[in-house]
């Protein structure tokens, strides 16, 4: 487990070096002994995730810029987290030209001013409106005092969804009452979504055998979206950055425990497990499965599975929802690259159908897209067929669900660490050890304390938060 304080910690050497490295412009790239290298021979190192299907991007998109005469990307997998490990080799001297990092994880390079700025000579080079062209929650992961850092892939996956196990639905004879089996893509209220899971819920003897719903894991942007579509009407968000205050020991932060947590756990058809939602739901002990949509797609269907996606119960009446979101995965250069020129000319391909295709080729197709050309295309999908599970999964996200998330925000401190307090305090109301109301103020409390402790490690820094 990293701590903020180790995502922070840099070497003088390092930050030295980013900031000099910020005051040399971009040059062609020069080999060992001074001479120009032929475009297409350059090689360059791209940094990203540990994990097969990423690996499998990566390698694509090295291959995709290789064949349009840019040059050779040697792909250098890195276990989670990749940020400490970029601040380390910036002091080595060893760091990337290029790298794969979620956007919300990149501030500690933001404060060190270790990134390349995108707007003009990624975005405006290439006559691309960020507002525009992608969907989301995504551009704004990238984005730092008014610059973007990056090119995002990915957009939100988690907080706005609830799998419902389809097979189980239409047994009961309750397809024409629920989504999205009706033909509505959201509960019409958190109340409608636990009366399906006290339906669905079975019990032998007088024991609960498989609960009726599981929202456990990944609590924090399900538990803020839900706080975020309460507050909206006093034009309130979970997070005030002007005035530097979290809005979560608060009336509607109440409610959003009770809607999220309590209420099904008064219910009896939910409580505190030993895993997540997902593992749960496949492993047959829960019915719904609300925040992440792993169930319902085709990885799951393939195992025999019949889980498919619905939306987030709406709060107010008849108005869908409002979600937040933690970004998704995408691209970043730093400004001490080896290889500079062939680094923003990648960022540049990611900005073009072809680049962004390449990438959403991962697990077989990837709903949650950043980029707007792509949504509602599904040529790219291993299955696209228009009636199979992941083409109406990926209509679901991206006409519904991806429109209404934003990205959670930022100057808040650790997301890692809310999200830490938010979960704790989330089980505890599962367990019934303390109430919404304890629970709330637990959580502001933490975030609170984070959050000077943060301000205190950035001005260490030199930097005004």
């Amino acid at each position: 487990m990293h701590s903020r304080r180790d995502f922070l910690k840099v070497s003088v050497g390092a930050a030295g070096a980013s900031l000099l490295a910020a005051c040399v412009a971009p040059g062609t790239e020069m080999a060992g002994g001074g001479a120009a290298v032929p475009r297409e021979q350059r090689e360059g190192v791209m940094w990203g995730l540990q994990y097969d299907p990423h690996v499998e991007a990566y390698q694509r998109l090295s291959d995709l810029f290789a064949s349009q005469g840019g040059g050779t990307f040697e792909v250098q997998p890195q276990a989670w987290p990749i940020p400490p490990k970029v601040i380390a080799a910036l002091a080595a001297g060893t760091q990337p030209d290029v790298a794969c990092i979620m956007g919300e994880q990149l501030t500690s390079l933001h404060l060190h001013q270790a990134l390349v700025p995108c707007t003009e000579q990624v975005y405006n080079h290439m006559d691309v409106d960020p507002d525009e062209d992608f969907v989301g929650d995504a551009i704004g992961a990238y984005m730092w005092q008014g610059e973007i850092w990056g090119v995002p892939t990915e957009c939100n996956g988690v907080g706005n969804m609830v799998n419902v196990p389809s097979e189980d639905v239409i047994a009961l004879g309750l397809e024409d009452q629920y989504p999205p089996l009706n033909g509505e893509v959201y509960f019409e209220s958190y109340e409608s979504m636990w009366e399906l899971g006290k339906a669905l819920q079975v019990e032998e003897d007088g024991k609960v055998t498989k609960w009726g719903l599981s929202s456990q894991g990944w609590d924090d942007m399900s538990y803020l979206g839900i706080l975020r579509t309460l507050l909206d009407p006093k034009g309130m968000d979970w997070w005030d950055l002007e005035n530097k205050q979290f809005n979560i020991n608060t009336e509607e932060g109440v409610e959003a425990m009770r809607l999220f947590v309590e209420g099904p756990v008064e219910l009896g058809i939910e409580t505190q497990l030993d895993q997540n939602h997902v593992d749960a739901a496949l492993a047959g002990k829960v019915a719904l499965a609300r925040g992440n949509g792993t169930p319902s797609m085709p990885i799951a269907w393939d195992l025999g599975y019949t889980y498919r996606m619905a939306g987030a119960p709406m709060i107010h009446e008849g108005e869908p929802p409002i979600f937040c979101g933690e970004g998704g995965w995408g691209f970043i250069s730093l400004k001490q690259a080896k290889n500079p020129d062939m680094a923003i000319e990648f960022l540049r391909m990611l900005v073009t159908d072809e680049g962004q295709t390449s990438y959403a080729m991962i697990y077989g197709g990837q709903p949650n897209t950043a980029w707007k050309g792509l949504v509602g295309s599904y040529d790219h999908f291993v299955d696209n067929d228009p009636d199979g599970p992941l083409v109406q999964l990926t209509k679901v996200l991206q006409e519904y669900l991806l429109p209404q998330t934003t990205f959670e925000g930022v100057g808040f401190g650790s997301i890692g660490e809310i999200g830490a307090a938010i979960g704790e305090g989330c089980s505890e109301v599962r367990q019934g050890n303390i109430s919404s109301e304890e629970a709330v103020e637990m959580i502001q409390s933490r975030c609170e304390a984070q959050y000077q402790e943060w301000v205190s490690d950035v001005r260490e820094l030199g930097v005004e938060p």
